[in-house]
């Protein structure tokens, strides 16, 4: 099994601003190892972030299924994963080639993969992409920080599906301090360093990720949070071995 935890690595190309096609992204050999990883082209699984968005979810797959026949190669079938198919998740991710996890809000998502065991189903010859709150989710635990005043005392801390050991905090941007900015909190200042007082956060900016397989391998501009400070440990075109 290789595992991708992504930020941000399929790009959204806009028009207007609507969303009308996504492109795998080439920056930190994504693209590359994307195509090294992948085995076979038959069974692409898309998991949908929310299991009632049905009209959104087929979009978003055949966002990710369209870049894929235009940069690397068709698949044969496109599943897309929510409450449509649940019913036969077993099947469906026993035979899976490619798995996309897809992003958004973190507690949905989690128990919806609870509830299709997504971590005992899943082929172990797979290839898995998790794109931010999907790559948090694949994790063995998962910060829930907020992003909007009306999130703000909720629940923090989940139980990942387990597949890896590092938390991942995405989207990260040192350099516009904006970015960390939400209603009335900040969450570098608020969130991010006082739980770094007591956990390891790995935070990506938006091209860089995670490559898991018979070790860990970080590309791209990346930094570790840790008692209460922020290391940077890659460069964009670079990669790291993490312990």
């Amino acid at each position: 099994m290789k595992i991708f935890l992504i930020s941000e690595s399929f790009i959204s190309i806009r028009e207007n601003n609507v969303k009308i096609a996504t492109v795998i992204d080439k920056a930190n050999s994504f693209l590359k190892n994307l195509q090294k990883s992948i085995q076979k082209f038959d069974n692409f699984v898309f998991i949908c972030n929310d299991p009632v968005q049905f009209e959104q979810n087929d979009i978003s797959a055949d966002f990710i299924a369209k870049a894929f026949k235009a940069q690397l190669k068709e698949f044969k079938n496109v599943i897309v994963l929510d409450n449509r198919t649940r019913q036969d998740a077993k099947n469906i991710l026993q035979n899976a080639d490619f798995v996309y996890l897809q992003g958004g809000k973190i507690p949905v998502q989690n128990k919806f993969l609870k509830e299709i065991n997504f971590e005992k189903n899943i082929n172990s010859d797979a290839t898995i992409v998790g794109k931010s709150a999907g790559a948090m989710n694949l994790c063995e635990q998962v910060y829930n920080y907020p992003e909007e005043d009306s999130e703000v005392g909720g629940q923090k801390w989940y139980d990942g599906i387990g597949l890896c050991k590092y938390i991942i905090i995405p989207h990260f941007n040192l350099q516009n301090g904006n970015e960390f900015c939400f209603g009335n909190f900040n969450l570098l200042k608020d969130y991010y360093l006082p739980q770094s007082m007591s956990k390891k956060l790995y935070a990506l900016t938006n091209g860089a990720y995670i490559l898991i397989e018979d070790n860990a391998i970080v590309y791209g501009e990346s930094y570790v949070i840790q008692n209460g400070k922020i290391e940077k440990i890659c460069e964009n075109n670079q990669f790291k071995i993490l312990n």
